[in-house]
């Protein structure tokens, strides 16, 4: 039905406080919708990044190449994260820029090179 987003490191521990809110909603939500106290709950790892900004792009191993840290909008962006790595694999050109969606955008040192303007339809 939904979840929650906790910054935990890598504790897997289900929160009862978090349960019940759960359980509160889908009750408000739908009254009728059926027997809470029988639904399964697990917790699981969001791989996230400092910035909120996922990674995807090359690494520096020659066969390394990355597509995470999306945290909770994973599913919001999995098809344009999937479409920009498939494109960079390919050797096409995405259709956004995405030096600053780099790894080594943490490094001290990184400077992107940004363009001056973004194409698009309307230009």
């Amino acid at each position: 039905m939904g979840g929650m987003a906790e910054i935990v490191g890598f504790n897997t521990d289900l929160l009862q406080p978090r349960r019940e809110t759960l359980e509160m909603v889908v009750r408000d939500l739908f009254p009728r919708g059926g027997h809470i106290e029988q639904a399964t709950f697990w917790t699981g790892l969001r791989p996230m990044t400092p910035d909120g900004t996922p990674v995807v792009g090359r690494t520096r191993y020659k066969n390394l190449w990355l597509n995470t840290g999306h945290g909770t909008l994973g599913w919001t962006m999995a098809c344009g994260s999937g479409q920009l790595l498939s494109d960079i694999l390919s050797g096409r050109t995405p259709a956004i820029p995405y030096d600053d969606l780099s790894v080594a955008r943490y490094r001290s040192d990184f400077t992107p090179t940004r363009p001056q303007r973004l194409h698009s339809a309307h230009n």
